[in-house]
């Protein structure tokens, strides 16, 4: 039986350290091939800005715990402020 090994960026943190900026790879499931930019945490839901689609994604926090520790969710990269403000910008002109 062959097993697939996902290769990992390296960085980590738990989902309660989460920051707005941190960028994950996805890497399984149905937005595989997404990056997901975490924008702002609301009540118990994470939301993300997705690249290369620019849409909004709306993660519940049990999905996102199980999807950091499985790594499904892969940190790669904390963006520079100036990239943030644009994701942030464009995230809002989702939400309208």
């Amino acid at each position: 039986m062959k097993v697939s090994q996902q290769q990992s960026s390296g960085m980590s943190k738990t989902v309660d350290d989460i920051e707005p900026g941190d960028v994950y790879a996805i890497t399984g499931g149905r937005y595989l091939g997404e990056f997901f930019v975490f924008i702002e945490k609301t009540g118990k839901d994470y939301q993300f800005l997705s690249i290369p689609s620019m849409e909004t994604r709306v993660v519940p926090y049990i999905k996102c715990k199980s999807g950091v520790e499985d790594k499904v969710m892969d940190l790669v990269e904390i963006l520079p402020a100036d990239v943030f403000k644009v994701c942030t910008a464009q995230y809002r002109k989702n939400k309208k």
